[in-house]
């Protein structure tokens, strides 16, 4: 467990991030296997793994931070942008992930990742909790743009409803 506390702290990480950690790559495939056998880690895809909690033995970060780590770039979009806001009436058990590399679905945790691709660059913010998300503006959008291949007309005016104030001047950037 001589590593486990800076795992946890990264909460999401890959083998390069073990062997920055480690200072060794066979040291660092060491305790990939060795802490994945334990449970103190989990594979949530190929190269991305999260740290487990002692105390409840799930995953450490949520399905926000784990999407923002998928891929160099890759942010929160769409409806689940508008449930990482607090805006969505219904909660989905799809991560919808934007960002310039694609990636293959896959389930973790009984939650689907999808890639969804961007059509512009701009709104999408780093909060401090490590999640990258587009910006509320850029939610509606992209919302609106996709609502009937992401959560259908009804589901997109609730949302709608509770957002509390907007820029327009992001919205017409």
């Amino acid at each position: 467990m001589k590593y486990y506390k800076e795992l946890t702290e990264l909460q999401c990480f890959t083998r390069a991030d073990v062997e920055r950690i480690t200072g060794n790559a066979e040291t660092a495939n060491s305790l990939l296997t060795s802490y994945q056998k334990k449970g103190y880690i989990e594979s949530v895809k190929r190269n991305l793994y999260v740290a487990v909690s002692m105390e409840t033995n799930q995953a450490v970060p949520n399905r926000y931070r784990i999407a923002s780590h998928i891929a160099d770039g890759a942010y929160i979009s769409h409806h689940s942008a508008f449930e990482y806001y607090g805006c969505a009436n219904q909660v989905f058990y799809e991560v919808y992930v934007s960002g310039d590399k694609r990636f293959a679905q896959f389930v973790y945790d009984d939650v689907v990742y999808r890639h969804i691709a961007p059509r512009i660059s701009v709104g999408v913010d780093e909060k401090p909790d490590g999640v990258r998300v587009t910006d509320i503006e850029r939610t509606m959008l992209d919302s609106i743009n996709d609502f009937e291949k992401i959560s259908g007309l009804e589901e997109l005016l609730r949302c709608l409803e509770l957002i509390p104030r907007i820029h327009e001047d992001k919205l017409l950037e």
